[in-house]
């Protein structure tokens, strides 16, 4: 059996998508898959620091690249 994924950006729709995909002949089942994403470890990590109050701010981004050049190796 070939399947064929379709992504929704309005889930608002999913009901009349679902219907007018049933509708296309030869179509033997529709179904919905609930997939959450879930933020690998440095995603969750920055989020952590972020709601803690560990950011930084720069006023350019020039004054990004002189503080992130001092953290990396030479």
């Amino acid at each position: 059996m070939t399947q064929l994924i379709v992504s929704l950006e309005d889930a608002s729709m999913l009901s009349e998508i679902k219907k007018a995909i049933c509708l296309l002949k030869g179509v033997a089942s529709v179904k919905v898959s609930k997939r959450h994403d879930i933020p690998n470890a440095t995603t969750i990590k920055a989020i952590d620091e972020l709601e803690n109050g560990q950011s930084i701010v720069c006023s350019d981004f020039n004054d990004y690249l002189k503080l992130v050049s001092r953290e990396l190796p030479d």
